[in-house]
């Protein structure tokens, strides 16, 4: 890969959460595989590799949609409301829909300097995963929403939240091309770069 075939990588990358069906079109678990690969060769401070990530099964998946589906919906309307009822199955339905869920999880440094670093090489390592997934027309969406701070998730998990912190739900799938990225325009690089002479 040239430089121009790199950075065109690196600038066509989206935010994907509409994808083809999971049934009909399953992301490969060798896809997932390279994409985790590449993920854990992210920079990391002292070699920490805080990293740790679970890909869901099909049971966990289910018990995952019910707290996504149970969160959306008593943060917009009060529980056991026609409105609560519907946005919980809507919810659901989607969640469970999802051709791939992996969580990430960062292992808690004692000290926060390390901890922050952690938390950007995470951060690095999820960024790899993407690059990654997108070279193989694999979308994904790093969701950060209450399922991961949801005390049932860390139980499912079997994790203490003092050592363990869950900082992303990757939502991947088969990108669908009636899907349309955000056309949000992005800052250019005057305006974000000063130089100092």
């Amino acid at each position: 890969m040239n430089n121009n075939e790199l950075y065109n990588l690196i600038t066509s990358r989206r935010t994907y959460s509409k994808f083809l069906d999971k049934e009909t079109n399953p992301v490969s678990d060798k896809a997932i595989k390279q994409c985790l690969e590449a993920a854990i060769t992210a920079p990391n401070h002292q070699m920490t590799q805080p990293w740790l990530f679970w890909e869901l099964g099909l049971k966990e998946q289910t018990l995952f949609a019910e707290f996504f589906a149970e969160n959306k919906a008593k943060n917009k309307f009060k529980v056991g409301s026609n409105s609560y009822q519907d946005l919980y199955q809507k919810s659901l339905y989607k969640f469970h829909n999802f051709p791939k869920v992996i969580l990430v999880g960062q292992k808690l440094a004692d000290d926060e300097l390390t901890q922050k670093e952690d938390y950007a090489a995470c951060a690095c390592a999820i960024q790899n995963f993407q690059l990654m997934a997108w070279q193989q027309n694999i979308g994904m969406k790093w969701g950060t929403g209450a399922i991961i701070r949801d005390e049932r998730s860390y139980q499912l998990l079997n994790i203490k939240r003092n050592e363990i912190e869950l900082i992303g739900a990757l939502i991947i799938g088969n990108i669908d091309d009636t899907c349309k990225p955000s056309t949000i325009k992005r800052k250019s690089l005057n305006e974000v770069l000063i130089k100092l002479d």
